[in-house]
């Protein structure tokens, strides 16, 4: 343990040299209310003659006055208690003297204490935090790979729903597409029903009026007919000559206005024609096949499904429409009334 070497007050030990201080430069030093003096620096003040004017004369100093500890460094603990001793130095030590050096003495203390307390809070908060750090660490690490792993199925699960969104999205599309295109093939349909029934009126309407206006001139024909007959009964008979009797449908024809001739050969026409449509989505013939092509597919088709049955006849021109279906004229009225008939349509079909 460390001991104190001091000499108590009023003991004598033997003889010891007397203390001398040097003289103070005059009117120097620090200014008080009482006096008043020159500015001093601390420089100047150490600067002062004196026995201690370093760091190793104040160690040996203080060991000449034996009031300093042995073999312990000189911390703020330490000066201290040396300036608590030195207020005990034998002496004539004026009273404010020992009273300014007390209260330097309790400053220092306290801010020995402060630095104690700084010291020792600094490593319980070292000793805390990285306990603390670890304490929470270990027991929010369960935790945080929970959160990882629900993460990671929260991303697996977001990646499966957006997929099924754009299957169903694709799906959804695939389907109105296909309704669209059946609605537009409905549509085309009954486009061409509309059509086909607009062309059968038509031409029931024009044999109607041909029929109403062919009615007079019918009896006209006909009485014409019979006018000329009387004539040729009442000539008298010449030398013997084959002679040819005209027919019902010539004299008719001869007779015949060219509106009402022009109507009865549209008519004719259009018995002689059928209509090829395709089936929705499909097409007879690919696009931009000349007519010559599709006139001669028709005719090996036609020479294929010729039977017993089938009337004598070919295929007299072909009409595309934008549509994509076919108008077929044939070149009599039975030949198009046996392929619509159910045994040609299957057969053309097939």
């Amino acid at each position: 343990m460390s001991t104190i070497q001091k000499n108590p007050r009023g003991s004598s030990t033997g003889i010891r040299p007397p203390i001398t201080h040097a003289a103070s430069p005059a009117n120097t030093g620090l200014n008080t209310r009482q006096t008043v003096r020159m500015p001093i620096t601390q420089a100047e003040i150490e600067a002062i003659p004196n026995k201690v004017m370093d760091h190793l004369s104040t160690e040996k100093y203080l060991s000449q006055i034996l009031i300093s500890l042995s073999n312990e460094p000189y911390m703020l603990t330490h000066l201290t208690l040396i300036l608590l001793h030195i207020t005990q130095l034998p002496g004539n030590t004026p009273m404010h003297v020992i009273a300014a050096i007390r209260t330097v003495t309790f400053i220092l203390k306290k801010h020995t204490a402060c630095e104690i307390a700084e010291t020792a809070a600094k490593q319980v908060v070292d000793t805390l935090s990285t306990r603390i750090v670890n304490s929470v660490i270990t027991a929010i690490a369960p935790q945080v790979a929970t959160v990882l792993h629900s993460s990671e199925s929260l991303v697996t699960t977001l990646k499966q729903a957006d997929e099924l969104y754009h299957s169903m999205k694709m799906e959804h599309d695939t389907r109105d597409a296909e309704h669209n295109e059946k609605e537009e093939s409905v549509h085309i349909a009954a486009e061409h029903i509309e059509e086909a029934a607009d062309t059968l009126f038509t031409s029931v309407k024009d044999c109607q009026n041909a029929l109403k206006t062919l009615s007079p001139s019918l009896d006209a024909t006909q009485e014409r007919i019979n006018f000329l007959s009387m004539q040729m009964l009442s000539m008298p008979p010449s030398q013997p000559q084959e002679t040819l009797r005209p027919t019902y449908s010539s004299m008719a024809a001869a007779h015949l206005p060219p509106m009402i001739d022009q109507a009865v050969g549209r008519a004719a026409i259009h018995a002689r024609q059928i209509l090829l449509d395709p089936r929705p989505g499909d097409a007879l013939f690919p696009p931009n096949t000349s007519h010559l092509h599709i006139a001669k597919k028709l005719k090996e088709a036609l020479s294929n499904i010729r039977d017993n049955t089938t009337p004598a006849g070919d295929i007299k021109a072909v009409y595309a429409l934008h549509n994509g279906g076919i108008i077929v004229e044939l070149e009599n009225e039975n030949l198009a009334a046996w392929l619509q008939g159910p045994i040609g349509r299957t057969l053309m079909e097939g």
